[in-house]
């Protein structure tokens, strides 16, 4: 007796089901990061200067036990890393580290938050400055370091000693990075920051609306986390704690402007396109970069399935979307952090855009100038190696409705809000005085063979 078509296909998918093991075991698990090696001679100078810090305050005691920490927590990351002189030893490889990646994409993420993971430990975080909303605190010691270390990183990342052919190789197998989708200029990359500001190819993003001033797109390829409204008082409620958006904007004249209105915030990631495009069209009123803090904060997570915990940069704040992303225990970093401020006066009214820099992100470069024209998708600034944030504050009288969906992923160009007031540029002419400053050397308008993103 034959069996039916029907019946051998059954018992084929009942064969196949039984196969499958009850949980995955081929997806690829990351190793610990390497033994780092201990220097020949003398340890960088950035390396001696904390060493010496440490020394005179005695604090050899509190970073021992912060390490000890960070190792008993069981991320990978930590494995060869158990004693101070073992942080010494990464972070003198760090500084001068020739970045490369593996095939997840994740390696130069995990070699930043390796870093900020030891200085988030209880035993020190508190001999840093603190993120408050209330005032920008004095810059303890170890915070100035923190950010002369970023600054001595990204001097090392604009040389030509921090690219070569074998570490940009990895980067094209390496997942997210997509490098056929960038422009390679015919010389190469003659740095890793040259790199890691790279262009998109004509017509990679193309712009939503460009022609409707109420359409208002995503300033940079991120993921968006959430909007908040302001109040009366020019004050947005982070996780229960009043931030002013004057501090925010560096006590910018035009921080009263923006009472009443909405704050948005989008973060972006290792592998994610560095360069941030206009939101909207209009004349630019402002333009310069504000010092701050250089901070990362980071916890170890133990995900669902996971065998191991891991670690996670927590950039995120709690609002009324309730979404499962984690909310970080210092809220507002946004307020303290080195950061860029473009102010934009458009038809639907004013919008601020601020490109904030994380953790060794710590340069943020200006492609503008008081007074320039800007399109809608035009080059604004660029962000130098890493992670980073940007947000979004718009008027009252824009009336603008977000309609990004917290966690979900934007691409430059692609429209997130919308505006419902009526178009304010036929009222009166817009008349700035340029305010010329240096802008950063990437910037596409400077380079007489670079095309835009959109």
């Amino acid at each position: 007796m034959q069996l039916k078509p029907l019946l051998l296909i059954f018992i084929f998918f009942i064969t196949t089901i039984s196969a499958v093991p009850d949980s995955p075991i081929c997806n690829v698990v990351e190793g610990p990061l390497p033994p780092f090696p201990t220097p020949d001679g003398k340890y960088e100078d950035i390396v001696e200067k904390l060493q010496n810090i440490i020394k005179e305050n005695n604090w050899d005691y509190l970073f021992e036990m912060a390490i000890q920490d960070a190792h008993d927590s069981g991320v990978s990351e930590m494995e060869n890393i158990r004693t101070l002189t073992d942080y010494y030893n990464f972070l003198n490889y760090l500084v001068k580290w020739v970045p490369t990646e593996k095939e997840t994409g994740t390696y130069i993420y995990r070699m930043i938050v390796t870093m900020y993971f030891v200085l988030n430990q209880n035993s020190i975080i508190l001999l840093q400055s603190p993120i408050t909303p209330w005032r920008d605190p004095p810059i303890t010691i170890l915070s100035k370091w923190i950010i002369e270390f970023a600054n001595s990183m990204g001097a090392f990342l604009d040389t030509e000693e921090s690219i070569n052919d074998e570490s940009l190789a990895t980067f094209y197998t390496a997942q997210h990075y997509n490098l056929d989708a960038y422009e390679r200029p015919k010389e190469g990359w003659k740095t890793f920051n040259e790199f890691f500001v790279r262009k998109f190819k004509q017509g990679t993003r193309p712009i939503d609306g460009p022609e409707n001033p109420a359409v208002i797109v995503s300033a940079a390829d991120s993921s968006f986390n959430g909007c908040w409204n302001i109040n009366n008082e020019s004050v947005v409620v982070l996780k229960g704690l009043p931030w002013s958006i004057k501090q925010l904007l560096h006590d910018s004249e035009y921080g009263d402007s923006f009472a009443d209105g909405k704050f948005m915030h989008a973060f972006l990631g290792p592998y994610d396109y560095h360069r941030q495009h206009a939101p909207v069209a209009g004349t630019v009123l402002e333009a310069k970069v504000i010092k701050g803090l250089t901070y990362l904060e980071v916890i170890a997570t133990k995900p669902p399935g996971s065998e191991s915990p891991l670690l996670v940069p927590l950039r995120k704040v709690e609002n009324d979307f309730k979404v499962s992303l984690s909310a970080a225990n210092s809220p507002g970093y946004q307020f303290s952090q080195a950061r860029g401020l473009i102010i934009i006066q458009s038809e639907i009214g004013k919008v601020a855009v601020l490109p904030i820099g994380m953790a060794q992100v710590s340069s943020v470069k200006l492609c503008v100038n008081v007074g320039d024209k800007v399109e809608k998708g035009d080059e604004i600034s660029y962000f130098q190696f890493g992670g980073s944030d940007y947000v979004l504050v718009f008027e009252k009288e824009s009336e603008v409705d977000v309609l990004a969906a917290p966690g979900r992923h934007y691409r430059v160009g692609e429209q997130i809000a919308i505006a419902h007031s009526k178009p304010i540029a036929s009222k009166k002419a817009i008349e700035v005085t340029p305010v010329p400053h240096e802008l950063g050397k990437y910037c596409s308008r400077l380079s007489p063979e670079s095309t835009s993103a959109s």
